[in-house]
């Protein structure tokens, strides 16, 4: 009986509570509730949160995406971007990781996850994963992303050499 009243609470109280649900929608029945937000609900709400940089709320509204799909690779990166953000870098890493087992060939994951492992100070593995988001833009034919990723590697390679000088 408590898992099913935590499922309701989840389900329910949540949605009402980040806005995907419309509060005369509380009156009804929580299976008519449940049946109205969708994962792509709950990822469309978590933009729209992170687009006006309330980043705990886009949060909250991916995660229940997630819930939702749980192969739902944007909802992950798009989380991951909300993490990076707060500074949750273990969080963020782990979610671009997700992202990138659902959807290996995303160079924007790549780069994304890049960046994570940038702010944990880990350069090596920065310069593969954009290494890896350079390839994949070149091969899908995104010149200018391609451009902006060879650019920062060239940056950070640098930035490599000078600590190994050291």
């Amino acid at each position: 009986m408590m898992n099913f009243l935590y499922q309701a609470i989840t389900l329910v109280a949540i949605p009402l509570t980040i806005g995907i649900i419309p509060k005369a929608a509380s009156s009804h029945a929580p299976l008519v509730i449940i049946s109205q937000a969708s994962s792509t609900d709950f990822y469309r709400r978590g933009d729209d949160f992170l687009e006006n940089k309330d980043y705990k709320g886009a949060i909250e509204a991916y995660t229940q995406a997630i819930k939702l799909n749980p192969n739902f690779a944007e909802a992950y990166q798009s989380r991951c971007l909300a993490r990076l953000q707060i500074g949750d870098y273990v969080a963020a890493l782990v979610d671009c990781n997700d992202a990138i087992r659902i959807r290996p060939n995303d160079a924007d994951a790549y780069r994304i996850r890049g960046t994570v492992r940038l702010n944990l100070k880990d350069i090596r593995a920065t310069v593969a994963d954009w290494q890896t988001a350079a390839n994949l833009y070149n091969a899908q034919g995104d010149r200018k992303s391609f451009e902006y990723m060879m650019s920062r590697l060239k940056n950070v390679q640098q930035e490599l050499q000078r600590i190994q000088q050291r």
